[in-house]
């Protein structure tokens, strides 16, 4: 496609499907990549600003099916139209606004007053078989609290806190909450900006295989990712808020994950070493 159309390769990105599904591996030798391959499926998505880009992207496809590596189980290919929403601002200046009252007052029938009369009250018979219920229920032993993380040792993210993940236009909106309350003083410690910006920089790599201008193209997005953390006292977490992540939103994300609603997964199988 490069050769085609150069500069094209940038408007691609490329997975290969139970390998880097979500782009976490961030090039370490794990047991990721340790484990023998039997079975992948090849995702490749594009974003072209021209029609003729975006067909030939899909006869490259197919020929890569029809020509290449033997034993291929199936082929799927498709085109279809993006709508992009840019945010801009508006001058106070230019909006103008206005409000209207109309009176909707519906007249009843001429007997509602005698209908009424003829409603029963509720008179909360049953009220006092709740309330022993519920006493029973508050009677019962309380389930044990969890325990404090250990300190001094690696451990996994998820085995201290769980989290929720959602988005907002191009910008990840993720929480970081504890199993054991008291442990989100020390989590402070160690989910920082830098380290949360680290552990989501591997979304920016298009490719398995990089090259010089693919890294440097890396590193530009990157620059432009910002870390925000907040304090939630009410709930003792922490919510997280990564600016420009989500590879342009999800009207034009090339991504598995459009909504990043998975992302908090790359975050809690990071592992961290929590203080005393």
């Amino acid at each position: 496609m490069n050769e085609r159309y150069p500069g094209i390769e940038e408007k691609i990105i490329a997975y290969v499907m139970g390998y880097d599904s979500l782009k976490a591996n961030g090039g370490n030798n794990d047991n990721h990549s340790s484990k023998e391959v039997i079975d992948v499926r090849l995702r490749m998505d594009g974003l072209f600003e021209q029609e003729e880009h975006a067909d030939g992207f899909v006869e490259e496809f197919i020929a890569l099916y029809t020509n290449g590596p033997a034993g291929g189980g199936g082929i799927s290919t498709g085109r279809k139209n993006e709508l992009i929403l840019h945010k801009l601002l508006i001058d106070r200046e230019n909006v103008f606004w206005q409000a209207n009252a109309k009176n909707s007052s519906i007249h009843g029938p001429q007997n509602r007053s005698t209908d009424a009369k003829k409603k029963k009250r509720y008179t909360g018979s049953s009220a006092t078989g709740i309330q022993q219920r519920w006493n029973t229920k508050l009677d019962e032993p309380a389930p044990p609290v969890s325990a404090p993380a250990p300190s001094g040792s690696e451990i996994a993210l998820y085995r201290v806190a769980h989290s929720r993940a959602g988005d907002k236009g191009n910008d990840l909106n993720l929480s970081i909450i504890p199993h054991f309350l008291d442990d989100i003083g020390r989590l402070r410690t160690v989910i920082t900006p830098e380290w949360v910006k680290a552990s989501l920089s591997p979304l920016l790599d298009h490719s398995l295989f990089p090259d010089d201008g693919a890294i440097e193209r890396r590193n530009n997005l990157l620059e432009r990712v910002l870390v925000e953390i907040y304090d939630v006292p009410g709930i003792s977490s922490l919510n997280i808020v990564v600016r420009n992540i989500l590879d342009g939103g999800v009207n034009c994300s090339r991504r598995v994950d459009r909504h990043g609603k998975t992302l908090s997964d790359i975050i809690l199988c990071r592992k961290v070493i929590l203080p005393p």
